[in-house]
């Protein structure tokens, strides 16, 4: 049974704040966003995007915890200090996750395998500057570049919660097909 948490995006240089419902599901079913006929669903605020999801999929569950913040100051600090504290293995997991569901295989100057390697290295070390010494690739400079890249990509491939998407949910073009619209 899919879980919604909800993700909060900085888009349009960072003044804007989008919310994304992330549907998890511990078990065989791949965590990913909600999306409308494969672009992912948007919402201006975490109320609205709680109330959409309550009223339309009866068989998901709710996490009542903060939004968690896709940030990328963060992320960037983290990475440039070698010391992660957990914030680069989840932006990296999120980021992968949605380019899996928006069946986007191919990164511009780094290899799917490369992004993976570094994400495992980095989900049981919090030291990641030894990983940056022994590797020739992600250098952390290529690191913050794909995911800036990856902010980019999902913008492209979404949609902001309006009466369409509702009316494309009613059409059954909702994925993933594990949630059934009521």
């Amino acid at each position: 049974m899919y879980k919604c948490f909800f993700v909060k995006f900085p888009l349009c240089s960072g003044s804007l704040k989008l919310y994304s419902p992330y549907l998890m599901d511990h078990e065989s079913d791949p965590d990913m966003p909600l999306l409308v006929d494969g672009k992912i669903v948007f919402f201006k605020t975490k109320n609205c995007a709680i109330n959409f999801m309550r009223n339309h999929f009866c068989n998901v569950s709710y996490n009542d915890e903060p939004a968690y913040e896709f940030d990328m100051e963060d992320f960037i600090e983290k990475v440039r200090a070698g010391y992660h504290r957990g914030v680069v293995i989840d932006v990296l997991n999120i980021a992968l996750d949605y380019l899996t569901a928006i069946k986007v295989e191919k990164y511009p100057n780094l290899s799917r395998k490369v992004i993976f390697d570094f994400a495992d290295y980095a989900t049981f070390h919090r030291e990641i500057e030894g990983y940056f010494q022994s590797h020739s690739q992600p250098s952390p400079s290529e690191l913050i570049n794909f995911l800036y890249w990856f902010l980019g990509e999902i913008a492209h491939h979404s949609i902001l919660y309006s009466r369409y998407a509702i009316a494309e949910i009613i059409q059954g073009k909702i994925q993933p097909l594990a949630i059934q619209a009521e």
